[in-house]
């Protein structure tokens, strides 16, 4: 049993068809025919059900996939390991990075790291929502991740440095009634259209959480990740909405909408996260401390 052919089981699994998988790995199909057929082969057991359209596994293909995925995770991880103790203080820090970082100033950390501390390191940075950075994480593609975190985040598994707590401002057109005031409750939204991020956005869950929390579930009309563009649909009457301090001092460029201060904060939690290990990469843990001693607020 080969590696190849491991990595070709996992295609075909996880897209169930022969061609796509094929395509994805750039061979022919017949050659990933046939290095499974060896694979089936050699261990004795049907992987496939071939007949059924589209392909599905068998019960020992079910558990083969299983054991697979977690070693392909593992020896993706034992590379990356000795990639780090190869580079030791040298070499790519790959970092997740939300867009929405308030006022933490990036670009100005990391210019500052590579001058005072490790001018031979470099960084990869990815832009991604905080939930899909947190299974990159988890997957080993990248190092760090400097993303929103929520109150139920699973600090078992992951070790948290809090940057910054930014409060989350109500969003609504300036001719609303409650534009007069100068704090909002959410009781006091309970009644109106909400314009919401996606449930794959950390804000997500901490806004329906305070909703809930207040005794209502919203009523949400449209769902937008993008901050400028829910200050837009706000504008154009479409309901109100939540958007942080700084989301909203950056992005908004229309008269007619206003934000309004909550009388029970909400807050957009931006932290350093990391996975839980035993032995730190050395490039992770000299920026992990670096960060912790000029930004740090809290490890959990």
């Amino acid at each position: 049993m080969l590696l190849r052919q491991i990595q070709y089981f996992m295609a075909v699994a996880e897209s169930h068809h022969f061609t796509k998988a094929a395509k994805q790995l750039f061979v022919s199909q017949s050659a990933l025919s046939q290095q499974i057929n060896k694979l089936e082969d050699d261990l004795g057991v049907k992987l496939l059900d071939r007949i059924s359209h589209p392909i599905t596994l068998t019960a020992a293909g079910e558990e083969f996939y299983r054991c697979a995925k977690k070693i392909l995770s593992d020896i993706n991880h034992l590379e990356l390991q000795m990639q780090h103790y190869a580079r030791d203080n040298q070499g790519t820090l790959h970092i997740g990075v939300i867009t929405g970082l308030g006022k933490l100033p990036l670009t100005d950390i990391l210019s500052k790291f590579n001058t005072e501390i490790s001018p031979q390191m470099q960084f990869s940075l990815t832009n991604c929502l905080s939930k899909k950075l947190c299974h990159m994480l988890g997957n080993h593609e990248i190092d760090i991740a400097i993303m929103a975190v929520s109150d139920d985040f699973p600090t078992n598994d992951f070790e948290i440095l809090s940057l910054q707590h930014e409060p989350f401002l109500a969003i609504l057109p300036a001719a609303h009634t409650l534009s007069n005031n100068t704090q909002i409750s959410l009781q006091e939204l309970e009644t109106e259209n909400f314009i919401f991020p996606t449930a794959e956005n950390v804000s997500y869950d901490v806004f329906m959480a305070a909703c809930l929390k207040t005794g209502f579930t919203p009523n949400i009309v449209t769902y937008c990740n993008n901050p400028g563009q829910r200050i837009d649909l706000v504008q154009s009457g479409l309901g109100v909405s939540l958007i942080s301090e700084s989301g909203f001092a950056y992005f908004n460029n229309h008269a007619d909408v206003v934000s309004r201060s909550l009388t029970e904060p909400l807050y957009k939690h931006i932290a350093m996260v990391r996975r839980r290990e035993e032995k730190q990469p050395p490039l992770v843990d000299k920026f992990w401390e670096y960060i912790r001693i000029n930004y740090g607020q809290e490890t959990i």
